[in-house]
């Protein structure tokens, strides 16, 4: 990928490899540049998650349904990751703590809280989920954060 001008936008195949967390740092740094000052990649991004999500969820040959909140058991672990938040854009990236997962979600400890509804990457060793913060509560020294996956890439 080439270094990317203000006044072009992203395309959408670099736009799923930044999500996937499939390029290298000198583009990454220029796609979080322009996403810093470009509201109409930054709102492309969002897009282009839902339509990988939806993507995942047609390949799903189960769904969630009843009337439980969590559809999938949880499991406890502890493991580091960064989180970088897409929507609204922030080229800033945490470090956090996985807590526990799911199939369909996970728990972060946070040093800084989350806006539900926000958009978010979460970085962790083998993988990159992209998903939506669903509530963001106070917990020890920082914060509990619960995220709703859409898109889950193996590294």
């Amino acid at each position: 990928m080439q270094p990317i001008e203000q006044s072009e936008h992203i395309d959408e195949k670099d736009l799923d490899l930044y999500l996937k967390a499939r390029l290298g740092d000198p583009a990454v740094s220029a796609i979080d540049a322009h996403l810093g000052g470009c509201r109409p990649c930054v709102d492309r991004l969002a897009e282009r998650d839902r339509c990988l999500a939806y993507l995942a969820e047609l390949g799903s040959d189960e769904s969630p349904g009843g009337v439980e909140k969590r559809a999938y058991p949880r499991v406890a672990i502890d493991e580091p990751a960064a989180l970088q938040i897409l929507n609204p854009f922030s080229a800033s990236k945490w470090d956090v703590r996985i807590v526990d997962v799911s199939r369909g979600g996970l728990r972060t400890h946070t040093p800084n809280p989350l806006t539900p509804d926000s958009l978010i990457k979460i970085q962790m060793r083998f993988s990159v989920s992209c998903g939506d913060v669903r509530y963001c509560i106070p917990a020890g020294n920082g914060f509990h954060a619960g995220v709703r996956l859409h898109d889950y890439f193996f590294r």
